[in-house]
């Protein structure tokens, strides 16, 4: 049976234990792996657990539950929103929700909801194993249609909320609908390296490694981008690789 991993973000006592019990007696597929009424804990509890889904309420105090989407850097999970409130339905649908649930539950409801995530972490699996990193062009949607995009003209890609920039050679830059997560499992690893949660960059397009002030490296178009702690000899070592299959 596939399972999936899940944390639940209210800041009513009662309604997190409720959830979670619900859960837990209806929908064995999930595992509920941490609660909380704390946006500043439901933050690092997502760092720290990587959960697969979030089952988020709206209203809260101090930030709602969408503003609390856009303070994260990275959003790779899946959302369900679960409040008392019919009239946040189309803000749910423009951050790719899931599922939109009314307090309280439906245990009918909610089960519907699992097995809809359930189904897309099957289809994801499937894409994922027919999928490979030696294509040299990708695809990305845009509201007119799609873009195709060499994958040697990318130079770098920074995350941004729930979307990623692309930087290509020739200045452009697109705005896809996807994580940078979704990036990194797609482009070749032998060129295109995470140097830090928000930013990967291509090696081809790399001038400089500095050492100093914990590490930084400079691309060919002047930019320089501060690497994460601990990325540092990795990205070295892969440069190495790379010049060394090129000899």
């Amino acid at each position: 049976m596939n399972r999936l991993t899940a944390i639940i973000i209210d800041d009513e006592h009662y309604a997190r234990l409720n959830l979670h019990t619900l859960l837990k007696n209806y929908c064995p597929e999930i595992d509920v792996v941490g609660k909380t009424g704390s946006l500043l804990e439901a933050k690092k509890l997502i760092y720290d657990l990587k959960p697969e889904v979030v089952f988020l309420d709206i209203s809260m105090p101090k930030l709602n539950g969408f503003e609390f989407l856009e303070s994260l850097t990275e959003k790779d999970f899946k959302i369900v929103f679960v409040t008392a409130y019919k009239e946040y339905g189309i803000q749910a649908v423009k951050v790719n929700a899931v599922d939109y649930l009314l307090k309280p539950v439906s245990i009918k409801e909610l089960q519907q909801t699992v097995k809809k995530l359930i189904e897309l972490k099957s289809k994801a699996a499937n894409e994922g194993g027919k999928s490979n990193k030696n294509h040299d062009k990708i695809i990305i949607s845009q509201i007119q249609g799609y873009n195709i995009i060499d994958v040697e003209d990318i130079v770098r890609l920074t995350a941004e909320d729930n979307y990623t920039t692309l930087f290509l050679k020739d200045k452009n830059k697109i705005i896809a609908s996807k994580t940078l997560k979704h990036f990194e499992e797609i482009l070749p690893d032998d060129s295109f390296v995470r140097i830090h949660r928000s930013e990967i960059i291509n090696i081809l397009y790399l001038k400089e490694i500095s050492y100093v002030d914990g590490g930084s490296v400079v691309m060919k178009d002047g930019t320089v981008i501060i690497i994460s702690k601990g990325k540092l000899p990795y990205l070295v070592d892969k440069v190495k690789e790379h010049s060394s299959s090129k000899t």
